[in-house]
């Protein structure tokens, strides 16, 4: 069952150039599934209640064209079925019939007490519905992130109280903010990022008061990660407008 959300890019949303920054793309996509969760009947403060949640471990972006203040813009997602502790959803975004955004996710669902992956509930195709289509040509589940490798450019940000979400933890749309902080500080004029890849490794703690993020190029686009003393938090690819 696909769901469809409907909603209006503000001036407060965009960059520079007027596009839809990246910390707000997610979400858009992320409020989209947790509207279809509470249809679905897996609402995120009864979860909570009982130490339970679902929890983006990893999501593909491919901005064809990018939302722009004063769009109205229509948001699609999709549950896509499980396979043993994942479960995938899809999602499009749609201004006036024309496609400009598509996305791939990979969700955990989580024991919030025991810090432990569950199998998703038995239910969870007949809850929300299963449609098969591919957003994307690729398999996120068979991408791999990068790892171990050494930054060329990185830049130190400080982490708010307000980065925390309700489970706790920096929600995962402050990692696109961190990323771009990072290519506003790197690159000599402004990009706009086409396609993004990142997995989400482990929270930011609330005992840790910077992070790092870091980039290197590579064949196509770049890699990067954010960092801590508690390790690697993120890390993925991305790749900008080759016509800036």
């Amino acid at each position: 069952m696909k769901i469809t959300t409907r909603r209006h890019i503000g001036f407060f949303e965009v960059n520079g150039n007027f596009a839809l920054r990246l910390k707000e793309l997610l979400n858009c996509l992320q409020e989209a599934a947790t509207i279809h969760s509470q249809q679905a009947g897996y609402e995120t403060r009864r979860l909570m209640e009982e130490q339970k949640a679902w929890v983006l471990h990893r999501i593909a972006i491919q901005v064809h064209s990018p939302p722009v203040c004063g769009d109205e813009i229509e948001v699609l997602t999709w549950h896509k079925g499980s396979r043993g502790f994942r479960s995938y959803r899809d999602f499009e975004i749609y201004r006036n019939g024309e496609k400009l955004v598509s996305a791939a996710s990979l969700w955990l669902f989580i024991d919030l007490a025991r810090k432990k992956i569950l199998r998703p509930p038995q239910d969870v195709g007949a809850c929300y519905g299963v449609e098969k289509r591919d957003a994307l040509d690729m398999d996120i589940n068979k991408w791999k992130s990068p790892q171990g490798f050494d930054p060329e450019a990185a830049v130190t940000i400080a982490t708010r109280p307000s980065d925390y979400d309700p489970l706790g933890h920096v929600n995962n749309a402050l990692y696109f903010d961190y990323l771009e902080t990072l290519a506003e500080g790197v690159f000599e004029r402004p990009q706009e990022m086409r396609k993004v890849i990142v997995q989400f490794n482990k929270e930011i703690p609330a005992d840790v008061f910077e992070v790092s993020a870091g980039l290197k190029k590579q064949d196509a686009g770049f890699m990067f990660n954010v960092s801590s003393v508690a390790g690697v938090h993120a890390a993925g690819e991305f790749s900008v407008d080759s016509g800036q």
